[in-house]
């Protein structure tokens, strides 16, 4: 069965090993996942290919981001991380985060992780439109492997 996207959110991981302060984006309305290789034509004279007609490609150079919304909410966060925490974050700091499946009140209790990595805070923007509800957009920019779900 597949999964609806409420209960795919972005964890933002502080804290210690003691006393951890993982923390789902409060408010989440979006998220993207962008993982992308660049390759480079391998192909020589010595490359096995009965027809001739296909290329062998090597992965050069790996890149990733994630890409989040949220409304923006005033004493709403409800221990999540809130648009105001994330202003203090857009820096040079590594971040380490984690996509992870979720259930429970709020969808914030967390089950299966699909994904996890390092990456830096690199935007906020938010949006005000007149007469709608207050938006904003972050990105992070990976940095790292991204390991896949182990649990």
């Amino acid at each position: 069965m597949a999964e609806k996207g409420q209960h795919l959110r972005l964890l933002i991981l502080g804290g210690t090993v003691e006393q951890p302060d993982n923390r789902v984006v409060a408010l989440a309305t979006d998220l993207t996942l962008h993982l992308s290789a660049t390759t480079e034509n391998s192909s020589t004279k010595d490359t096995t290919d009965t027809n001739g007609n296909y290329n062998e490609y090597d992965v050069t150079q790996r890149s990733g981001d994630i890409q989040f919304g949220a409304l923006v909410g005033v004493g709403t966060d409800d221990g999540g991380k809130s648009f105001a925490d994330f202003l203090a974050s857009v820096n040079d700091s590594i971040i380490n985060w984690k996509i992870v499946f979720v259930s429970g009140t709020n969808n914030r209790t967390v089950g299966k992780t699909l994904c996890s990595g390092a990456g830096k805070l690199v935007n906020i923007s938010a949006q005000a439109q007149n007469r709608t509800k207050v938006t904003y957009t972050g990105g992070i920019n990976i940095y790292g492997p991204v390991a896949v779900g182990n649990d």
